[in-house]
């Protein structure tokens, strides 16, 4: 049997090796081959990239192996998340292995702990390590292979077989396929389009459209000239440490933490802004071990469904209780700080919004001040109202969010709210494969929760929120008001924003990544495949018989095998993780140990699929 898993990032590493397991127990041969034009761990774990790019998950939250927590039908290998394995075996395997980036990673390997966000490099160089690993364990009848081309077309052939072309030349058959490839390229929007066509026109402006930042070439931009970036959300962050850190400028912290910059000379200014304008909050110090959960108290199954009707709850009904949850830790958090009086029994009144329908009313009655009652609207809307001097503004809107984040993820009262975004994921993801919203409600709930979920527990580590905060205060970043907005003019690129302030700049970056999308991908594959009609968008039908239509590939929610656009499983093809987004819910994560990670889960269940056909 051949399997051929293209995409070489987690989710097909973790793959492998379930894959791997399998076929040792097997008496039949079979050849397991992976693909990627990167190496082992694939762009965004690229071990050659800058390693100034960090992770958004802290080392020992961050794994490739399964463990425990995972039903298996076949025991495989178990081994280190990544802090363990820097820890204990990272310089050893430097020792005999070439890297480039190797000075950077003896450096880090000598301060990294547990509660660090590593550097997405040295992930990498735990992908490389961990694929020997499986390929040490695999017996007579298991061949694991890694090609390091581009998976240029998938061909299904007689039989159920599929022929698969590379970039190289290179031609290969599969009994199965699981295409993972991450963020694959789009085709320009009208707008990026004309940008590209100024800057191709005129010889010293520059547009880096929508990549990965590790990918973009940020040589080319110019020092001391001012650069307007698109976006202020991780990818922004990775452009701003490249800029600076990146070229050479040193942040040094101060006996009162706090942070001062010292530039290099090297650096551009930047003018950042968005539509919202708004900045993701910062993630805050870590203070749980990488197994704990927490238990809800609204948002349980009794209480979700006690608000179903028909076997279906709103999503009203459904985001109060989410709502109920973090405000209610926010709340118990506020109680924890034994430094603080209260004019009343604190157990009393945890106990009293354990019992309540209205937190807000509670807290009031109890008599909490104002200023210190949670308030969503201005949490959730924190530019509806700015001042004039909107840099003043931002410079302490980002130091609240700093002193609320160092006090830790378990104990802060805003951060711990926001925490159970991340805590509750697993829940929440069951209940939406459940189900629980129809399709209308469904379609809310993408269009409400997702920039909330984005707001607040999707945003950088604490450490590029403090460095983001000095860059405003030594004028290196100007952060433009919401409405952001980009066009052409004859001296550059002239962005504005709704307090009327304008720039104008001969370097365009969009600081996002690819849209995820099967309508206008650019990438080869899947737009044959889409073409042929073996991969579809997700159609859904509203309670009105009007369709809402998900661009995303249509697939087995439990199996990850596609569904052709006539309604057909494909039972030897998969396509798994972003190309799936907003069908299936937050993709964008990496594998983390000991909690049943969907990731381990979902590897599981695919390599179950295969072997038990």
């Amino acid at each position: 049997m051949n399997i051929v898993l293209i995409g070489a990032g987690p989710r097909n590493l973790v793959l492998a090796e379930r894959l791997v397991a399998f076929a040792n127990a097997s008496t039949q041969a079979h050849t397991i081959t992976l693909l990627d034009p990167f190496p082992v761990g694939g762009v965004v774990w690229n071990p050659d990239q800058n390693p100034k790019f960090i992770a958004n998950t802290i080392s020992q939250q961050l794994t490739l192996f399964t463990d425990n927590s995972i039903p298996k039908q076949q025991p495989g290998l178990t081994g280190p998340n990544l802090y363990e394995w820097v820890h204990h075996q990272a310089a050893t395997y430097l020792d005999t292995h070439t890297f480039k980036n190797e000075a950077a990673f003896r450096d880090e390997i000598a301060v990294l702990n547990p509660n660090h966000f590593s550097s997405r490099a040295i992930f990498g160089l735990y992908a490389s390590w961990y694929f020997d690993q499986l390929q040490q364990n695999t017996d007579a009848n298991t061949q694991l292979v890694f090609k390091q081309s581009k998976a240029t077309q998938v061909r299904a052939i007689t039989d159920g077989h599929y022929e698969i072309n590379l970039a190289d030349g290179q031609q290969l058959t599969a009994d199965d396929v699981i295409y993972t490839p991450g963020y694959t390229a789009t085709k320009p929007t009208d707008e990026e389009h004309s940008f590209q066509v100024a800057a191709d026109k005129n010889a010293n402006w520059q547009y880096i459209a929508p990549m990965q930042p590790s990918a973009a070439p940020l040589d080319t931009i110019r020092p001391a000239d001012d650069v307007l970036i698109r976006g202020l959300g991780l990818s922004f962050f990775d452009y701003m440490a490249d800029f600076t850190l990146g070229r050479g400028g040193k942040f040094e912290r101060l006996p009162d933490n706090q942070l001062v910059y010292h530039p290099s000379g090297r650096e551009p200014h930047i003018i950042a802004g968005s539509r919202t304008g708004t900045i993701p909050h910062a993630k805050a110090y870590n203070q749980k071990p990488h197994a704990e959960n927490y238990d809800a108290i609204f948002f349980t199954r009794t209480n979700i469904e006690r608000h179903m009707v028909n076997g279906h709850i709103s999503y009203a009904d459904f985001y109060q209780l989410f709502q109920n949850e973090m405000t209610y830790k926010y709340y118990f958090n506020l109680m924890s700080d034994m430094a603080a009086n209260w004019p009343f029994n604190r157990a009393d009144f945890l106990s009293s919004l354990r019992r309540s329908d209205d937190l807000s009313a509670t807290a009031n009655a109890y008599g909490i001040p104002a200023n210190l009652q949670i308030n969503w609207s201005r949490i959730l809307n924190p530019l509806a109202e700015i001042p004039t001097d909107y840099q003043a503004f931002m410079q302490q809107y980002l130091e609240n969010d700093i002193i609320d984040a160092r006090k830790g993820n378990d104990l802060a009262p805003l951060a711990g709210a926001f925490e159970l975004l991340k805590d509750l994921r697993g829940q929440l993801r069951q209940y939406l494969e459940a189900d629980a919203l129809t399709v209308d409600e469904y379609e809310i709930f993408l269009k409400e929760f997702n920039p909330i979920n984005r707001l607040l527990n999707v945003g950088p580590p604490l450490l590029r929120m403090e460095q983001l905060h000095t860059l405003l205060a030594a004028g290196i970043i100007t952060v433009a008001a919401p409405k952001f907005k980009v066009t052409i003019t004859t001296d550059g690129y002239q962005a504005t924003d709704e307090q009327g302030h304008t720039w104008t700049a001969t370097q365009l970056i969009e600081a996002r990544l690819p849209a995820t999308t099967v309508k206008h991908t650019a990438d080869p594959l899947l737009s044959e495949l889409a073409a042929k009609g073996i991969v579809s968008s997700v159609a859904l039908k509203r309670s009105d018989d009007s369709i809402f239509e998900i661009d995303a590939v249509h697939t087995n929610r439990k199996t990850q095998q596609v569904i052709d656009a006539n309604g057909r499983q494909q039972q030897h093809l998969y396509v798994w993780g972003l190309p799936t987004e907003k069908w299936h819910w937050f993709t964008t994560f990496a594998p983390r140990p000991n909690v049943g990670d969907r990731n381990l889960r979902d590897a599981e269940i695919i390599a179950e699929t295969i072997f038990n056909a």
